[in-house]
This record gives structure tokens, sequence and C-alpha cells, in this order.
């Protein structure tokens, strides 16, 4: 008798379990949940692994601040959005960017549309979880359908779907990059003065472009340069986006490709124009068609070079010969 019902119990239990997709699909969904939270943030180059510690607040609907801080756990840059606008303060610099809150949906691809993406290039499979910051999570992995490698480990908070930390690999397997809330409050109310922003005195304020995001035959007009598309895309990839930045008085065409879970980018502008990804741990790269540089940020590997007149750098967690294939592939 006792082992029956501990069998029924069981099938019970397996009963109230979501599925992975239904835990995938509600992380992606927009927060609904106002929060503040401290945050680690570790890069894996190849240099040695950097921590950095983010105080982090979100207010629904599109309030966030975010504090990039010392190891004092004061603010070296402060992001800041009252749904509208959005500043950017760098502490080192006194220096402010100040533009249009940035807009999730003024895209080519929704939500929805990363999920398609991501489940038709992805398995995913619940894994066992400890609690994170003290809030019981359902972990997910998600495997390449290609190579069987995972890819990336989440964990999603059980009570409202928020991501409470992330690990992110290479397609060799090494781990990339982490991102978890070391703690984490769920608060009713939030003082509304704190995403709102006044530039502190002597700051320089740099209004910053706007983010356009265009269809690929508008390239052409709105940056002056001949759009330049790989042939070649690493297996279940996809055009993206595609917006027009300015810098240094120049355009940049900015190309986003992604699989639903990783994305690549690519950037093209005229010769000489000065492009600063914090990239480290710089190095020479050879392509078929000259030199290159290879370097490591947060977002991955940074391959940079020039041809036709043209200025272009490849970033993504993808490895290096992945990206040499996506380079060389430009006509």
């Amino acid at each position: 008798m006792n082992g029956l019902f501990f069998l029924l119990a069981a099938a019970a239990l397996a009963a109230l379990e979501p599925q992975p997709l239904d835990v995938l699909r509600k992380s992606l969904e927009p927060s609904v949940a106002s929060y503040d939270g401290r945050m680690i943030l570790e890069t894996f180059p190849q240099t040695g692994a950097a921590a950095k510690q983010m105080r982090v607040r979100f207010l629904n609907p599109g309030h966030y601040r975010r504090e990039l801080l010392d190891a004092s756990g004061k603010p070296l840059q402060i992001i800041v959005s009252d749904g509208k606008s959005e500043w950017v303060y760098d502490k080192t610099q006194n220096k402010v960017w100040q533009g249009q809150a940035p807009d999730g949906d003024y895209k080519q691809f929704g939500w929805e549309q990363e999920y398609d993406l991501l489940t038709a290039n992805y398995d995913v499979r619940m894994a066992s979880s400890p609690p994170v910051a003290r809030r019981r999570a359902w972990a997910l992995e998600l495997l390449s359908r290609r190579d069987g490698k995972i890819q990336r480990r989440i964990w999603v908070d059980k009570k409202n779907g928020l991501i409470l930390q992330s690990r992110i690999f290479q397609s060799d397997g090494r781990l990339v990059s982490t991102a978890r809330f070391a703690s984490i409050q769920f608060p009713k109310k939030q003082d509304p003065a704190l995403f709102r922003f006044e530039p502190p005195e002597g700051a320089t304020v740099v209004k910053r472009l706007e983010p356009d995001y265009l269809a690929l035959d508008q390239a052409k007009s709105a940056s002056g340069l001949e759009p330049k598309l790989p042939l070649w895309l690493p297996s279940g990839y996809v055009f993206e986006s595609l917006n027009v930045l300015a810098q240094g008085g120049k355009k940049v065409i900015h190309y986003r490709f992604s699989d639903g879970i990783n994305v690549l980018s690519l950037f093209q502008c005229p010769a000489r124009t000065r492009l600063n990804f914090g990239a480290k741990a710089s190095r020479r790269f050879r392509l078929a068609s000259g030199p290159a540089t290879l370097a490591w940020t947060s977002e991955g590997h940074v391959l940079g070079w020039s041809s036709q007149g043209s200025k272009f750098v490849l970033i993504s967690p993808l490895d290096s010969s992945t990206l040499r294939h996506v380079a060389e592939s430009l006509p």
C-alpha cells in the first residue's frame, strides 16, 4: 500500500512540473514584476576572469536603473530610464549620453519570434537546481540541435519567470560569461525619483543618435555605404535587424544575426573610423583578404579588419574559426 501511495504521489508531483518550453516561454516574456537586486557579472577571456557588481532596479512599465559598482560599492557608471528617455553617465569621464529609451518592439524580431527561432535551433531540458539568491528556480539547459552541446544554462524564478542566473558557453564548450543575482527583492513600491536623472554639475552632455531600424534596401541611402552582407552564416543564424549609427561624424551600419540565443553583430564603417568596444588582449589574426586583429570583450570575440575601403568588426561568442569563415565570406 505504501509503495502505491508513493508512486501516486510521485506521479502527482510530476504532473505539477511545468514543461521546459513553458518555462522558457515565460522567461522570454516582458517582465511585469518590479525588482531591486545586486548582480555579479563575470567574463572569462583567455587571460583570466574578471567579476563586476551591478545594482539593478526595475519598475514596470519600462523604468530601470543600473549602477555598475566599484570595489567599495560606489557607482562608476549609471544607466537610467523613465520609460521615455535614457541617460548613460560615466563618472570617470563626467560625461552623460542622453537619448530616447530603447524600444524592444521596434525591430524585426519580437519575443515570440525569438522563441520560435530558439526552439527551432535548440533543445530545452530541465535540470535540478538549488535556490538562486534564496529564490526557488527552475534550471534550463539549452542544447544545440546541430551538435548536442550546451550553449546556455538559465535559472528562472518559479514565481514570476525572471531569469535569476545565466551561463553562456562558446561552441567549443568553454564558459564565456555568467550573470547572477546575489540578492533580489520584489518591492511593491519604489521611489519614482530613482528613475529620473539630472546630470552632475560640470558634466558634458551628449545627445545620442537614436537607433533607426531599417530594411536591408534602406541601408545604402541611410549610411552612404555599399552594404556588405556575409554569404555564409553558421547553421541556424538568420538576419535579425539593421540600424545606422553615428560615430565621429561618420555613419556605421550595424547588422544583427541571431539563432535565438546567440547574436552575431557585424559593423561596417568607413576606413579609419574609431570604434571602441572595450576589447582586451588584442592579437594579430590572418584572413584570406589580409591582416586582422582578434580581441575579447564581455560579448565574446571581436574580429576586426579592413577591405575595399571599409572597416569591418564582428562580435560574437562564437569561436574564432567560425568568425573567420563569416568574415571571409563577405563579398
